[in-house]
């Protein structure tokens, strides 16, 4: 007998999420899976007031804090992308004399206490997409699903059997085929300098301070194992201009496709 199939698709996370799943329960697989997506959201959303990251944003340097799984494990990324991308990779969000002045990440770690270190606030919006998509496939997997796929604007991933042909759209033209990627249990992100692919509410930052702005049409889209590396790895590209970069390897991940300007 075959499996039933469930494709769905809701308004999140800034974007439209497209989830299917393959499973005698694919019905209850989607809909935990779309709850998953909001609750990521919820978690870590910069632009609603209630949110885990806005409260860390408004702690006090010194401030210990008891973190959400979800929440620990983007700012755990963000911080060790940060170091390792000589802060191409920057999250942190005030006026650019401040950040200068104190580079240090917003944030350190004591185990699984989050411990606020400056007064930097942090917009989390070009990774944490990526997470929520991840999440999603972890829900889907508990539900032996045999094959599901998560689509949040262009950053998806699959899990399961019949590894799937994405599609990569040229950033200097929608309408062109720039490359075809094949996913076999992998994930896929997009970004371009203007923030399409790359938001969850709020476009990211790709550049430090002392980096020029990156060109308004450039694109990168990186293949790796999970969606929020592919995703916060498309920004690294995007501001080093550097399609070898040694946090591509150290992930497991690669360019599928830079498109400078």
């Amino acid at each position: 007998m075959e499996a039933a199939v469930c494709r769905r698709a809701r308004p999140l996370l800034g974007t439209l999420v497209d989830v299917q799943a393959e499973g005698p329960d694919a019905d209850a697989a989607v809909a935990a899976a779309f709850d998953e997506i909001a609750a990521v959201h919820a978690l870590l959303s910069f632009h609603a007031h209630d949110s885990e990251l806005q409260a860390i944003n408004r702690a006090t340097p010194g401030t210990r804090l008891q973190v959400d799984p979800r929440t620990l494990a983007v700012l755990r990324l963000a911080a060790m992308l940060y170091a390792g991308s000589a802060r191409a990779f920057d999250c942190r969000v005030g006026s650019p004399q401040a950040l200068l002045a104190d580079a240090r990440f917003p944030v350190g770690f004591d185990g699984d206490i989050v411990i606020k270190q400056t007064h930097a606030s942090m917009d989390l919006g070009g990774i944490a997409k990526g997470h929520a998509v991840d999440c999603a496939i972890e829900v889907l997997r508990g539900f032996a699903t045999e094959r599901a796929v998560v689509n949040a604007g262009g950053d998806l991933r699959h899990h399961g059997a019949r590894p799937m042909t994405v599609q990569v759209r040229d950033p200097r033209n929608a309408a062109r085929v720039a490359a075809s990627v094949v996913l076999d249990n992998a994930a896929l992100a997009s970004s371009t300098a203007g923030g399409l692919g790359a938001r969850m509410e709020s476009a990211s930052r790709i550049h430090d301070a002392e980096r020029a702005p990156v060109p308004a049409l450039a694109g990168a889209t990186v293949h790796a194992p999970t969606c929020m590396l592919a995703d916060a790895l498309t920004k690294v590209v995007l501001a080093t201009g550097d399609v070898a970069h040694p946090l591509l390897a150290r992930y497991g991940a690669a360019v599928a496709l830079y498109s400078p300007t």
